[in-house]
């Protein structure tokens, strides 16, 4: 595998997260479409279940370092 692919496979990757699914009624991975909005301490995404395809909105919260 080239290293092009190697990376864009990572960047797929890191842009998932495991979250429960409302319609599979399973944990699966869930993909980011886009972010809706960026708030002070949080960003809404659009996500979408990698298993089903059904999308869902999704807050993730930013800690303080």
């Amino acid at each position: 595998m080239k290293d092009e692919e190697m990376e864009f496979l990572q960047e797929q990757l890191e842009a998932t997260e495991l979250l429960p699914c409302a319609s599979c009624q399973q944990e699966t991975l869930h993909a980011h479409v886009e972010v809706l909005e960026r708030y002070a301490h949080a960003t809404e995404f659009l996500m979408e279940c990698t298993a089903c395809g059904t999308r869902r909105s999704w807050m993730l919260l930013e800690t303080a370092e």
